[in-house]
């Protein structure tokens, strides 16, 4: 009878070759992973083992298995860069069903977020680097690049987070995504002269786009898409936002829902508003759409032509801080003045966020308090 092993067993098996077993601290009995050519490879690769045992570092098949799993994963993270990341994040929102033409925004934000992050592993970016970039970004290029760059980001890095490729999002600026009022309130609103100076500035053609974004609180796609019989003139005057026009990269006009739910409405017009509609829609109008394209009426009219014209027409009317979508705010802003109530607000104005119609009756509370300041001058107690 052989001497009989003091650790584990080895069998010599029909093959010729050595297989080599143990029962290890778990007490389950372990096969070597490889059989041996030899009996002396198979000794050697237990004396290993039982090495690893008596200093505290054995680890089962499964746990080798699930620490290799681990190192690889570890190793994928560490290679997985911005640019990498925010690829699969861009398709992920295509497979979800998200709008065409937001891909296309968060695609031209993302470009522009490469420049600063695409080499980096995610798991590297900290959120000092956030900061560190937020506020150089703020300093150079304002809030309304910086802001939506930001949101962009953090929603990029939050899907990171949600898919186990971060523990943590580095996106922790201290009101990053807050909306923060511009503080010269004339570059948000304009006067009624003022905008009738623009609207006068305009092509004929476009004259009404600026009165409609400014006393109907359209926006610009909703104005693009406009058409005929979107118009009621008669008895209670009202224009019915259904759809707008977004233009797409590589394709063109294209018509879709409005921006939100809430977007689809009816909008009261103001009376005095009525005889430009009928001069426009007699003079400029196509069958179909209210704002085409110059010699053919079956496409509306691009965005960009628009804002050229209106580029020109705010210049013109010495108010070239104001931008178009200014036009609506100031409108809400004056609708809000005459006692419109929140739901009020939110309808008007298509919003299905109340922080954005809040904005506008806190311009009212404003308003108030100036002129109480000036009915003050004039009280005796």
């Amino acid at each position: 009878m052989g001497k009989r092993r003091g650790f584990g067993n080895i069998r010599k098996l029909p093959s010729g070759r050595f297989q080599a077993s143990y029962r290890g601290p778990d007490g389950e009995r372990h096969n070597a992973p490889i059989t041996f050519e030899r009996k002396r490879q198979a000794e050697q690769w237990l004396a290993t083992v039982q090495a690893s045992i008596a200093t505290g570092t054995w680890q089962s098949e499964e746990e080798q298995k699930q620490e290799r799993v681990s190192r690889l994963e570890a190793e994928q993270a560490a290679a997985l860069t911005f640019t990498d990341w925010s690829e699969r994040w861009l398709a992920s929102l295509e497979s979800i069903g998200r709008a065409e033409k937001t891909i296309q925004t968060y695609r031209y934000r993302v470009r522009q977020l490469r420049e600063v992050f695409g080499s980096t592993p995610i798991v590297l970016i900290t959120p000092s680097d956030v900061q560190d970039w937020y506020n150089q970004s703020m300093k150079e290029r304002g809030q309304g690049v910086t802001r939506p760059l930001y949101m962009t980001l953090s929603s990029c890095l939050g899907a990171a987070v949600k898919a186990g490729k971060l523990t943590q999002s580095p996106c922790r600026v201290q009101g990053g995504q807050q909306h923060k009022p511009v503080a010269d309130p004339q570059r948000q609103v304009a006067t009624p002269a003022e905008v009738l100076a623009c609207a006068d500035a305009m092509p004929p053609s476009l004259r009404l786009t600026v009165l409609l974004a400014a006393w109907c609180a359209l926006r610009e796609g909703e104005i693009i898409g406009l058409r005929r019989a979107d118009f009621t003139l008669t008895d209670m005057p009202v224009v019915r936002v259904e759809r707008q026009v977004q233009y797409l990269a590589g394709r063109g006009p294209v018509v879709v829902p409005p921006k939100s739910e809430t977007g689809r409405r009816a909008i009261s017009i103001p009376s005095s508003l009525v005889p430009a509609i009928r001069e426009h829609l007699d003079a400029w109008s196509g069958d179909q759409l209210v704002f085409h394209r110059e010699g053919d009426q079956s496409m509306p009219v691009h965005p960009n032509t628009l804002r050229a014209a209106w580029n020109r027409a705010r210049k013109a009317a010495g108010i070239q801080w104001f931008k178009f979508h200014d036009l609506r705010h100031t409108g809400l802003t004056i609708y809000a003045q005459q006692g419109a109530t929140l739901a009020e607000l939110l309808h008007r104005g298509g919003h299905s966020d109340v922080e954005v119609a809040l904005r506008y009756q806190h311009a009212t509370a404003e308003r108030d308090q100036a002129l109480t300041t000036m009915m003050n001058t004039h009280i005796i107690v």
